[in-house]
């Protein structure tokens, strides 16, 4: 289980290179803003399909905002992109900013990649935050969270009412292991019966 759990992280990593670099993703970014591709790209640990970019521009602005889209379309092909306003919009657990959400496939495999441009100052806490969680993250830890997220993946709640920063955190700050522990944590720390 745990060389299956090592290889699928493995080629869904590949994948996401081909979109970055070969498709021109990242070249396209760069000319926005600095680029930092985070969460379980950065933190080598990828179950499913779906990059979280994030973009450095205080002056972005709409129109701006709508050129990358275009330009974003044209390199990596989506299927369907979705357009958030979050300086209107104020979703609690959303940054405050600009954001595509594309979907696209690599080898007939379904990918969804999230753009946000937001303020250098969230760039920075978005960056140190994923640099310090990467080093509480010790080998065995790698593999729970590994397995907790390959297992809660296609739950109906994740993403929505549930994130990956929630297995992060149940690993690495209450010792979290195992499926059924995770299911009490969620329910004692975040209120969600699963």
């Amino acid at each position: 289980m745990n060389s299956g759990l090592e290889e699928l992280n493995s080629l869904i990593k590949a994948e996401a290179d081909v979109l970055l670099h070969e498709h021109g993703l990242m070249r396209v970014l760069d000319g926005y803003g600095k680029v930092f591709v985070g969460g379980s790209y950065f933190l080598d640990l990828m179950t499913w399909r779906d990059l979280d970019i994030y973009l450095a521009n205080d002056k972005m602005n709409e129109e701006t905002f709508f050129e990358l889209g275009k330009k974003i379309s044209l390199c990596i092909n989506p299927s369907k992109m979705s357009y958030r306003n979050e300086f209107i919009g104020r979703t609690e657990h959303l940054p405050l900013g600009y954001y595509w959400g594309c979907y696209t496939a690599i080898n007939s495999n379904a990918w969804k990649v999230d753009v946000w441009s937001i303020s250098s100052e969230e760039f920075l806490k978005k960056q140190q935050d994923v640099i310090e969680l990467i080093t509480k993250i010790n080998v065995q830890q790698r593999m729970i969270i590994l397995k907790l997220k390959n297992s809660v993946y296609s739950h109906p709640l994740y993403r929505k009412k549930f994130f990956s920063i929630d297995i992060y955190n149940a690993v690495t700050k209450d010792n979290i292991y195992t499926d059924d522990d995770f299911r009490k944590w969620l329910l004692h720390n975040r209120a969600i019966c699963l």
